[in-house]
């Protein structure tokens, strides 16, 4: 049997439990169970692209968006059966799906993903769509952050493959004004999802935007880095009692009166601080591959270079990383204890002798690599990069910088 060949059928057996899956969730709720049935036996017949959706920690997006509309079966303005289906592949279907169960007006495509979503809010995401869809305005929901209405209009327009998080931290930020490499840097940090506290991050942005001619942008992450650990991030502390967190240690942390100059002082201080830090934590590996890579010597007196992508897995190796190439990953620990980040390093050895070359920052939940810093902050490129869209084409993930 093919390589090809067992995949699919590996990905069947996945479908199928998926499916099994969405049948015992949706049991306590009969009347969801029997829209269940009836929009399965549909798709089977009008969408069948829709069960190619890749499998990624359990997770089928098809069927958990088929298990997510028969749960708003009371959101439902037209029957299943007079669906024309699509031949389209997977999030178009789910699009189209949605569309004709529940939109009186038509809505971006984009907005879908929220019938696939798994975090916390995704529910909230999918009352949006169906207020939405019934003609109230994006902005007047209630939303993680205040929209103006060219906000609302650049969100509206985004691009269909972009989740919704993602999507309102772009449309606030393009309406702000910001420069293009500045959004960039932002949105290949966690805040181009995570839109928690964002009064504070909203004077964040004006603040960036006001001093634009004096900021580098590559700056600007390890400045998100800095603000987020000091003011948001709960602080993990060894006792005799074992671990503990305390609150963040300025939680009160303002921009008001700051310069660049102080910024970047501030940072450079915390920065230096984190090599010392005696927090400890250990977290079980993501399920991406690594990678190694072997050069041969220019001559049979060179040895061979040897170039490794592996992922760390503790603070201790976060902190060494750190410090081989002066950056702040060792911040991102506590990320990783949660399982929102994966950071790998790529390093090259030739013989004896090991040099750290670029931290990557994945974000498991998009499967997409949302940061690449080499030395001091420097953006990848050369050889690491080649390596690094290697890696992440063999691992299925999409480059986000």
């Amino acid at each position: 049997m093919s390589w090809s060949e067992r995949f699919v059928q590996h990905h069947k057996r996945q479908t199928d439990c998926a499916i099994h899956r969405a049948f015992m969730q949706l049991a306590v709720d009969p009347l969801a169970l029997e829209k269940f049935h009836e929009v399965l036996h549909c798709a089977r017949k009008r969408a069948a692209r829709l069960f190619e959706a890749p499998v990624f920690n359990g997770c089928h997006p098809g069927i958990d968006a088929l298990a997510n509309l028969s749960r708003f079966r009371n959101a439902h303005i037209r029957p299943v059966i007079d669906w024309a289906g699509t031949s389209s592949s997977w999030r178009p279907a789910v699009s189209s799906l949605a569309r004709h169960l529940i939109c009186e007006y038509n809505v971006p495509a984009f907005l879908a993903s929220a019938w696939y979503a798994a975090d916390s809010t995704a529910d909230k995401k999918r009352s949006w769509f169906v207020a939405h869809s019934r003609g109230a305005s994006f902005r007047s929901l209630n939303l993680p952050i205040m929209m103006t209405r060219k906000m609302e209009h650049i969100f509206l327009a985004s691009q269909d493959h972009l989740p919704i998080e993602y999507a309102i931290r772009k449309a606030e930020l393009l309406a702000l004004g910001a420069p293009v490499k500045f959004t960039q840097a932002i949105l290949s940090t966690p805040l181009a999802t995570d839109l928690r506290h964002s009064e504070f991050w909203r004077t964040v942005w004006i603040f960036l935007i006001a001093n634009a001619s004096d900021i580098d942008p590559t700056q600007i992450g390890p400045m998100i880095d800095f603000l987020q650990a000091v003011r948001h991030d709960r602080v993990a502390v060894e006792t005799p009692e074992g671990m503990t967190d305390l609150d963040p240690p300025e939680s009160a942390f303002s921009m008001k009166g700051r310069t660049v100059q102080s910024m970047l002082r501030l940072m450079q201080a915390w920065h230096r601080s984190l090599g010392g830090s005696s927090a400890a934590f250990s977290w079980t590996r993501s399920p991406f591959q690594p990678l190694v890579f072997e050069e041969p010597g220019r001559d049979v007196s060179e040895m061979p270079r040897r170039w490794h992508m592996m992922e760390l897995t503790n603070s201790a190796q976060l902190r060494k990383e750190g410090a081989a190439l002066h950056h702040c990953v060792a911040s991102y620990a506590y990320r990783c204890d949660r399982g929102t980040s994966s950071i790998w390093s790529l390093s090259l050895w030739q013989g004896e002798k090991v040099r750290h070359v670029l931290t990557v920052e994945v974000d498991p939940r998009r499967r997409a690599v949302i940061q690449a810093r080499g030395r001091a902050n420097r953006a990848a490129s050369g050889k690491p990069l080649l390596l690094l869209q290697e890696w992440a084409g063999r691992e299925r993930l999409r480059m986000a910088i």
